[in-house]
């Protein structure tokens, strides 16, 4: 049986400054200050290798000189700390809790990224993010495809090349069902990331627009070799996609076309606004009874659901068309309560 000291590159000095970077990396930061005889301790501990106080020295010279920064004994007074990790553990949570966040990603998948970033992280980072161990409770996919989903589209996307799938639904059985009997052949123009979902944005057939698909509810993508039609080629579309406008604009991740609307709200609901449209709104002051105006821009189909979310707080003054089609939602919804 093997022992620490008994590693196979136990003695092998060319890998020490490895090690060195690694116990930097794992084990040190502002709060966590190492001398050379702490790093040399955790090198034997983790790796099997014996190494001197010079050595250590040599080493840590060699990583600053190739653009490591390392706060040295002669900057703080005490030892050694990485100055500037790739990620700092604030960084690694914020990334963790995004994985947790997204509904795209299995469980299974979602805990597997979870472990391969907390790698990243020094020793002290889970002591503070027990949460982390509880991907599965989190709502997931039970989609395995999603990443093999992603690989796929994104190369079609990089040979500009027409896909075939199968787009599903949840029956009653809570698994997924093909909607049709027939594949979808789409273009792919890009996937984005929106409110918890990754989606594959582009152009349907039946539909000849833009139209956004989840990725979890895809299976068996395969890539075609019929012509592709550009973006630039679609009615109403006459410029190459802009994937951060598209984002902007596109809200709830409905497409349609392009509008301004007038929204009636409390002043102290602005927020909500804000939160959907960002800030390049207009703002209108308040009336007599303290209502105000805000313009916004998006899609009308868009507005149109948001609207409907958020029929309790605000009300559409204009378009006409836009105001005419919710109140007609509105109608059939009443109906539907009597």
């Amino acid at each position: 049986m093997n022992t620490q000291s008994e590693k196979p590159n136990a003695g092998s000095k060319k890998i020490l400054i490895y090690y060195v970077y690694e116990v930097l990396r794992r084990y040190s930061n502002p709060e966590h200050v190492l001398t050379q005889r702490e790093i040399s301790k955790y090198i034997h501990k983790e790796y099997g290798m014996r190494s001197d106080r010079k050595a250590i020295g040599r080493n840590i010279m060699a990583l600053t000189e190739a653009g490591i920064d390392i706060s040295t004994y002669e900057d703080n007074g005490e030892g050694y700390y990485l100055k500037d990790p790739l990620f700092t553990d604030a960084e690694i949570r914020m990334l963790i809790d995004t994985v947790l966040a997204s509904r795209y990603i299995t469980g299974r998948g979602a805990q597997y990224l979870i472990d391969n970033l907390k790698k990243l992280a020094t020793v002290y980072f889970e002591n503070r993010t027990r949460h982390i161990t509880q991907a599965a409770r989190w709502v997931h996919t039970d989609n395995q495809n999603v990443f093999l989903n992603i690989e796929l589209l994104d190369e079609a996307i990089e040979k500009h090349k027409r896909v075939q799938f199968v787009y599903n639904c949840y029956g009653l059985d809570m698994k997924l069902h093909p909607r049709h009997d027939y594949f979808y052949e789409v273009d792919p123009y890009q996937i984005i990331s929106s409110n918890g979902r990754y989606y594959l944005v582009g152009n349907y057939d039946k539909h000849d627009c833009v139209t956004n698909f989840r990725i979890d509810l895809i299976t068996g993508v395969a890539l075609l070799d019929s012509p592709y039609t550009p973006f630039e080629a679609l009615p109403n579309k006459n410029k190459t996609l802009d994937i951060a406008e598209y984002v902007k604009y596109s809200v709830n991740m409905y497409d349609g076309n392009k509008i301004t609307a007038t929204l009636r709200l409390k002043p102290e609901r602005i927020g909500d606004v804000i939160d959907w449209f960002g800030k390049e709104i207009a703002i209108m002051p308040a009336d007599g009874d303290g209502y105000i105006q805000v313009k916004v821009t998006g899609t009308d189909n868009g507005i149109r659901v948001w609207a409907l979310q958020y029929g309790r707080i605000v009300e559409i003054m204009s378009p006409k068309g836009l105001r005419e089609k919710v109140k007609a939602d509105l109608a059939g919804m009443i109906e539907k309560y009597r």
